[in-house]
């Protein structure tokens, strides 16, 4: 079964809404394990309280990882230093690995994920409601990351 990991980043509560809508999305999908997790500093008068991520390791296990944050012109700092600690693990352990990015500078964002080779799903402009795009990405992420998986469990060792 894939095992998703939602990561938001920044204190407001587009991020967190984001989050828990691509993660609602890929709970759509069956057998797959889905977990929302703050990348950074949040409020944590949020409806939902979530678990910090402890590390960039705390990554290594997952079939798909979504990226939420509200839009800003740049990176926030908290997702610079977190891309910074997923490539410098070694060996990289992202190759196989379902990437989405919802919300935030996506160019800037699926710049990051590329260089780190894992697979990355656009998120498509329509509707216009971002919660229903990122629900729909988080659902596509999930069945992508179950077809990587299993094709891969017929690979020989």
């Amino acid at each position: 079964m894939p095992k998703v990991l939602v990561v938001f980043v920044g204190a407001e509560e587009p991020a967190v809404s984001l989050a828990e809508a691509a993660a609602d999305g890929a709970r759509t999908v069956r057998f797959t394990e889905v977990e929302v997790v703050a990348g950074g500093a949040h409020d944590e008068r949020t409806a939902n309280r979530h678990p910090h991520l402890a590390s960039a390791e705390a990554l290594r296990n997952r079939d798909g990882i979504v990226i939420a944050c509200a839009a800003a012109a740049e990176v926030p700092p908290a997702l610079e230093q977190l891309f910074d600690a997923m490539e410098s693990i070694e060996p990289p352990p992202f190759t196989n690995t379902v990437f989405g990015v919802v919300g935030g500078e996506r160019t800037m964002l699926l710049d990051h994920l590329a260089r780190l080779g894992g697979i990355m799903i656009g998120e498509s402009q329509e509707p216009a409601d971002p919660e229903l795009r990122a629900r729909r990405l988080g659902a596509r992420v999930a069945k992508v990351s179950g077809w990587v998986r299993h094709a891969l469990s017929h690979e020989a060792h």
